[in-house]
């Protein structure tokens, strides 16, 4: 499903238009589509009824409000009409409020005084926001904070229609009241708001009303759009297990991983290739740390290398693990190797000579950060994976900044560096180099904010890239299942006690639904 801005949205509706449609028509089909969602969604038919109230802005949005009154009225619902914001002013707007007016339907003015409508209010089974759409920014004045408060607060159900009223679409951010809905309706495509953390959660169940609107549409809107994924998604695009197949078959990984102060981050990166799938995985590690990591790992290869007088790898280690490098697939090299003059030489070097996929994470982002324009001698794929944190240290931009735009972030460093990039937020970013696409994940909780998941992550994604998967889906795929991993530990116990371990030992059963 796409997620596109407002200004996204207004662009392939022109295109709609210039099909052969009009605006008007849009307005029409988007109604009638939201009201087949709730009647669907109330179960509403001749037997079961409902009073619905419909609370109309004086736009588009409203326009929309105004048909889905018409349409619950022709459901046999009783049918109340408020006025927002005084009598509507967009042209569409106008024309459909006037058949509303010719089917006899209640109008009501909402005119700062709550006294008289509050029978409305209490007496109203399903209350239908249409107040503004996806063009609103700011906050709501007082007289709309009043209304916003005292919906929220009645027992009736709330379904706003395309953006809860008061919060700002494409900044998916609130400013004073808003609109708090159960469910949410978005208009041909979801919105930066329906899916961002926090204030997605403002939205309830999402829904989305099909008006016309094509792909193509959307295409010609943008180059490069951003969308997320679904379980069904997810499935289609994972490697499939072959009835005749061998180890050989699901790929070699190889995890460059561990130090001697940081022995979980390799047991964690490893074990996530091995759930993942991957046929054969390599664990190289510095000899220092072999009898902390040994006995942990008994599925993989072992690879102990020489380390040096911090526990660390020594840049000596390069030749064995060039040659290690040669006999996989793709190679993980990063999560807990530490941060000193080996290791960042020996990150360099291997960034400069690797023939396979990549993935860089945690310290070797930090030993990358210290020589950025080495990307541009890499002569594999890469796929970069850091926190706000690490990013700021690669992009030289704050903490802060990252964490407030962070698609727009990730996406300018993947184009200029030609990689790809997971950056790990409440919603986690995924950008590829060229016209993939960004996804934004939808998975995964505040159970996963702790040392160690980043590793599993990582392991995760170097085991499908070794499975044959183009990097820009393997972290698509990783990010989703690591997240959904995640929630299902966090159902079954709880977010503040789970571990990265935890969601490491759920994988075999999850992935029993996508198989």
């Amino acid at each position: 499903m796409f997620v596109v801005t407002s200004k996204q949205m207004y662009k392939a509706e022109c295109s709609a238009v210039e099909r052969g449609t009009s605006f008007l028509q849009l307005m029409e089909n988007a109604g009638q589509a939201c009201a087949k969602l709730i009647k669907k969604h109330f179960a509403i038919d001749k037997t079961n009824s409902k009073n619905v109230l419909v609370i109309c802005g004086k736009g588009k949005n409203g326009g929309d409000g105004f048909v889905i009154a018409r349409a619950m009225w022709e459901y046999g619902c009783n049918v109340t009409v408020m006025l927002a914001c005084g009598e509507p002013k967009a042209a569409d707007a106008i024309e459909m409020f006037s058949l509303v007016e010719a089917a006899g339907i209640d109008v009501v003015r909402y005119n700062n005084n709550l006294t008289l409508l509050r029978p409305l209010l209490d007496t109203a089974d399903i209350i239908v926001e249409a107040v503004f759409g996806t063009g609103f920014s700011g906050s709501l004045d007082h007289s709309l904070s009043v209304l916003a408060q005292a919906v929220n607060s009645a027992k009736s159900k709330v379904v706003s229609i395309d953006v809860p009223a008061g919060a700002d679409c494409d900044k998916a951010s609130v400013q004073g009241a808003a609109f708090k809905a159960d469910m949410t309706i978005a208009i041909s495509a979801y919105k930066p708001i329906h899916v961002i953390k926090p204030y997605n959660q403002l939205c309830g169940r999402l829904a989305v009303a099909d008006i016309g609107i094509t792909n193509n549409d959307f295409k010609k809107a943008d180059s490069v759009l951003c969308f997320t994924l679904d379980a069904k998604d997810i499935r289609s695009m994972l490697p499939k297990r072959k009835p005749v197949s061998n180890k050989g078959t699901y790929g070699h990984a190889l995890c460059v991983c561990g130090s001697m102060r940081m022995t979980g981050a390799a047991y964690l990166a490893v074990s996530g290739a091995l759930r993942t799938g991957a046929g054969l995985v390599t664990a190289a590690f510095p000899q220092s740390a072999y009898p902390a990591i040994a006995p942990k790992l008994t599925e993989p290869l072992l690879l102990p290398l020489e380390s040096n007088f911090e526990g660390t790898f020594a840049f000596s280690a390069m030749a064995d693990i060039n040659e290690a490098a040669k006999r996989a697939n793709a190679m993980l090299i990063g999560c807990g190797i530490g941060f000193n003059k080996d290791t960042t030489t020996l990150v360099h070097n291997i960034i400069k000579d690797a023939k396979k996929p990549m993935i860089i994470d945690a310290d070797g982002i930090n030993a990358l950060s210290t020589n950025i324009d080495i990307l541009k001698e890499a002569q594999a794929p890469i796929i970069l994976t850091p926190h706000p944190g690490e990013m700021s240290r690669l992009c030289g931009r704050s903490v802060a900044d990252i964490i407030s735009n962070p698609v727009a972030i990730a996406h300018d460093f993947a184009k200029k560096y030609g990689v790809t990039v997971v950056l790990k937020t409440a919603n986690t970013v995924v950008c590829s180099p060229d016209s993939n696409g960004i996804y934004i994940n939808t998975t995964g909780n505040p159970g996963l904010a702790r040392g160690g998941s980043g590793d599993l992550l990582a392991g995760m994604t170097v085991s499908l890239v070794a499975q044959g998967m183009p990097p820009f889906n393997a972290a698509v795929c990783a990010v989703y299942l690591h997240g959904l991993a995640a929630d299902t530990v966090a159902e079954r116990t709880s977010m503040r006690g789970m571990l990265p371990s935890d969601v490491l030992n759920i994988l075999p059963e999850l992935f029993s639904k996508f198989e």
